[in-house]
């Protein structure tokens, strides 16, 4: 994973949606920007914790990262599936990931978004941050499906509903576990 990537990625590239989607060697360079953010969002539930005495600050990190790492597989995976099986796309699994994995550049600004929280102004950061990492996802699910821009815009409305169905369900397992 290159830096000039994660800059192509959060300029909504679709060039490098389309090159990490045929190289099956970007499955690690996907995971691994995945991983900082995950560790961003992590980072942020310590954050959040500490400020806030909500959760314990390892928790808070837990949370933060299990959510992230969860929602790429899970709505990679819902995407993939209503893709291939009802919009008619030859995209394999794997060539959804990949982009996928690469669309979660913008979630880098969680860690902002939790520092701004201590100052009321996280409002601020999400309004630029949840409408960049949607344009980075459609950017992804428009080049790994190849079905066209309504038929993708459907994909990745279905896949984020599942994804974020697959974080809640992953929490509730998590604190269970904790507990």
């Amino acid at each position: 994973m290159r830096s000039s990537d994660l800059v192509r990625a959060a300029r909504l590239d679709g060039t490098l949606y389309e090159e990490v989607r045929a190289n099956t060697s970007a499955t690690s360079s996907a995971l691994g920007v995945v991983a900082l953010v995950a560790l961003a969002h992590g980072a942020g539930g310590i954050v959040r914790a500490l400020a806030f005495g909500r959760d314990p600050p390892t928790e808070g990190f837990l949370i933060g990262a299990q959510g992230e790492v969860v929602f790429w597989v899970g709505s990679s995976f819902a995407i993939y599936l209503v893709g291939r099986y009802l919009l008619g796309s030859t995209a394999t699994y794997g060539q959804v990931l990949r982009p996928m994995g690469f669309a979660t550049v913008p979630g880098l600004l969680i860690l902002v978004a939790a520092l701004a929280s201590l100052a009321g102004a996280q409002v601020l950061v999400f309004a630029v941050l949840v409408p960049w990492r949607l344009a980075t996802s459609f950017v992804a699910v428009e080049r790994a499906l190849g079905v066209g821009r309504a038929k993708s815009a459907v994909a990745l409305l279905l896949g984020v509903a599942c994804g974020l169905v697959f974080v809640g369900l992953g929490t509730a397992s998590l604190l269970n576990v904790l507990a």
